[in-house]
């Protein structure tokens, strides 16, 4: 063999040990940026549109019999005022920190009453949820990791009914109730990341405590769009039963909804 062979071949060997040492480097750098990042602190926010309706049972005050609930989300929709949805988490490591809400506000006004000597008569439901719960991961996994959760639930229910100032009612009238009470909840959440850019999550939760039970399901299917952005859709179910002396509420909230969830 000629010596400017041997001198070229020791040249190559000596690139090819610098390239894996530079490639095994930039790895090893990566999977720490990676690690880091996961023990960092990890947001996100996902405003969604809940296309709920409400099913059950409703009593105001000790005489007035229960009142059967059936609206679905298009009588909702048309006599919606004003809604607000959203969810915010944070984590870091295996610990988390989920906080999420929903106030919708819907009214309606009826047709004259006694060929409008008594006005107008208009009813106005004013429904909050917030919920706030520390999540744990015991199963840390990157296909399916699963948490288990514990926090509380608070609800708010205002309902008002006014009529309108009239022949017989100059100045009109108004009463209005409110009632809102707070649960205790254990719920458990995993996601499956089955596909590239998709997952699917289940979540379910039970409560207790402002009323006699509470529960709650839902599915999400997640699609990556971008780096941080997710759209979402799913159908969740929400079930409460209340009983004060002067309230009753048993209702089951329903529905499919669409969202986006933003990581940062």
């Amino acid at each position: 063999m000629r010596p400017g062979w041997r001198k070229r071949d020791t040249v190559s060997a000596i690139s090819l040990a610098l390239l894996a040492w530079a490639s095994s480097s930039q790895a090893q750098e990566q999977s720490v940026a990676q690690a880091q990042a996961q023990d960092g602190w990890q947001f996100s926010v996902t405003p969604y549109l809940w296309l709920a309706g409400q099913s059950g049972s409703v009593r105001v005050g000790r005489i007035i019999p229960d009142q059967n609930v059936d609206a679905h989300f298009s009588n909702i929709w048309q006599n919606l005022n004003f809604g607000v949805m959203g969810t915010f988490e944070a984590r870091k490591g295996r610990w988390g920190i989920i906080v999420d809400g929903f106030y919708v506000s819907v009214a309606k006004t009826s047709d004259p009453i006694a060929g409008g000597r008594l006005g107008t008569a208009r009813g106005q439901l004013d429904n909050g949820v917030l919920e706030v719960a520390g999540a744990y991961r015991v199963y840390q996994s990157d296909l399916i990791p699963v948490d288990v959760l514990a926090g509380l639930r608070y609800t708010n229910v205002n309902a008002t009914l006014s009529l309108s100032p009239s022949e017989l009612l100059p100045s009109g009238a108004q009463r209005g109730k409110g009632e809102s009470w707070v649960d205790g909840l254990v719920g458990v959440r995993a996601t499956w990341h089955f596909a590239d850019r998709w997952s699917l999550m289940g979540y379910a939760d039970v409560g207790a405590g402002g009323t006699n039970y509470s529960w709650q399901f839902a599915g999400v299917l997640f699609w990556n769009i971008m780096k941080t952005i997710d759209l979402t859709a799913g159908y969740r179910i929400l079930a409460q039963d209340y009983n004060s002396t002067s309230f009753y509420y048993n209702i089951r909230t329903a529905g499919p909804f669409v969202g986006a969830r933003i990581r940062f």
